[in-house]
């Protein structure tokens, strides 16, 4: 009986054995190697020096705990990948991994070892983000922008794109989309090199359905999709949420309103906010559409790629998407979660922004963008902080159509509060309602259930 024990031990041993940085409740840290996980709550780690010692899980930090549970929890039901992480990390040329499970990991720490700069923090997800324009490779191929998605406790999902046609607005035709296609082939061929042959699968449906190749690999899918010459990403998620099709779990309707409702911040001057929506930094191109959809969806917990998004309401080269085409891609992904978005017939005022707001739903607005505008919005928030206002530049370029976010109103001021998928300078942002109805399009939508 007892050599039957070792034995199982044994094979625990050899499942798991792999180096990490453990955190204890001081915040201390130390680099050491799984040797046994003990269903008893124990971990017998090796130090770099050669000590080993039994270590109780609740000396460590939350996200060691958990990632000690799951070790114990896969325990023979699934053998490591014969390629390490740290092979991994070698082939990709950035620090994804520190072990060979990504998903009990905190989403800043990771962000930190990534160096992907902080985008984004609600009190139920995070996001970071960095637009190296090509400066940086990634899988020996330069990359334009990274992404990385976590909820309120660990990664959730990443993202990398290559080359987009929204970001090649010089090149253009044929030979924008011969450079996309062949950047996709060489990232394939990398992978295959260290992963093996790929299967073929799919993300999403209908309008927003890609088809990809995938590697799985611990428990992570690695998907590269190059879709018709016009972008080139990758995304890697877990397993069995890429076997949905890349749907998360859902969550109850009744869950979501309850959520939203906290959402509403009244606050002592009279301005009624919706907290908690999720700054998107469209980059430097044309997608502002895009990129504020991504913002309400994920704000519903309706998780969405921009990139995506552009593409199925065909972007051109150089960005700009019409808002038919936008609304008709949104309008299939919101009723597929048994939801409907509604058309708001209403000038702009504080009355007409309330239904919505108290609610807890932000609104889509499409207005004609212009210097003066944005000169308005930045001056009256200013003032409303007592600070001194410069204008130095105009962060919207020149005149013409755009898309952002209603969150809040004050009836008492006579403004309404906006939010532009510029980055979390532009997060909320005042002005008065009447100049926000002049520039209008009269074009206003709501999700609702």
């Amino acid at each position: 009986m007892k050599q039957t024990i070792l034995i199982c031990c044994i094979i625990f041993i050899t499942g798991f054995a792999n180096g990490r940085i453990w955190t204890d409740l001081q915040g201390r840290k130390i680099d050491a190697e799984i040797l046994i996980v003990n269903r008893n709550k124990t971990v017998v780690l090796k130090t770099a020096r050669g000590k080993t010692a039994a270590v109780p899980f609740d000396t460590f930090s939350d996200q060691d705990i958990r990632h000690l549970e799951h070790l114990i929890d896969r325990n023979e039901r699934e053998k490591l990948h014969p390629v390490s992480w740290q092979e991994l990390n070698d082939l990709f040329n950035i620090e994804i991994w520190q072990d060979a499970f990504l998903w009990d990991d905190a989403t800043a720490e990771t962000a930190e070892r990534m160096k992907l700069k902080a985008e984004s923090k609600t009190d139920f997800m995070e996001n970071h983000r960095a637009y190296p324009l090509g400066d940086e490779k990634i899988l020996d191929e330069p990359v334009y922008a990274s992404a990385l998605y976590g909820g309120s406790n660990s990664v959730e999902s990443l993202s990398f794109v290559f080359l987009n046609q929204g970001d090649m607005p010089l090149i253009g035709g044929p030979k924008t989309l011969k450079k996309i296609e062949e950047c996709g082939e060489r990232i394939h061929d990398a992978l295959v090199s260290k992963l093996g042959k790929a299967k073929r699968d799919s993300l999403g449906k209908e309008d927003l359905r890609e088809r990809v190749w995938r590697w799985d690999w611990n428990q992570h899918a690695i998907m590269l999709s190059l879709q018709e010459g016009k972008y080139v990403a990758l995304r890697i998620m877990p397993s069995e949420r890429a076997d949905r099709s890349g749907r998360i779990r859902r969550v109850k309707d009744d869950e979501i309103r309850k959520r939203v409702a906290t959402c509403v911040e009244q606050r002592s001057n009279g301005d009624v906010v919706v907290r908690n929506i999720p700054m998107i930094d469209q980059g430097p191109k044309g997608y502002c559409s895009p990129a504020t959809w991504e913002r309400y969806l994920r704000f519903l917990d309706i998780p969405v790629d921009m990139y995506l998004l552009a593409l199925a309401a065909n972007t051109k080269i150089g960005g700009g998407t019409y808002s038919t085409k936008m609304l008709e891609a949104t309008e299939n992904i919101i009723s597929s979660n048994g939801r409907k978005l509604k058309k708001v017939d209403e000038e702009i005022s504080p009355n007409a922004i309330a239904k919505y707001i108290d609610q807890g739903l932000p609104i889509m607005w499409r207005f004609l963008s212009s210097p003066h505008f944005q000169q308005v919005a930045d001056s009256n928030t200013a003032q409303r902080k007592g600070e001194d206002f410069e204008q130095k530049d105009v962060p919207a370029g020149g005149i013409g159509g755009h898309i952002c976010l209603i969150i809040g109103y004050n009836r008492q001021t006579g403004e309404i509060a906006i939010s532009d998928s510029w980055g979390p300078k532009y997060a909320e942002r005042w002005v008065p309602a009447h100049e926000a109805q002049r520039v209008s399009f009269g074009l206003m939508n709501v999700i609702k259930w």
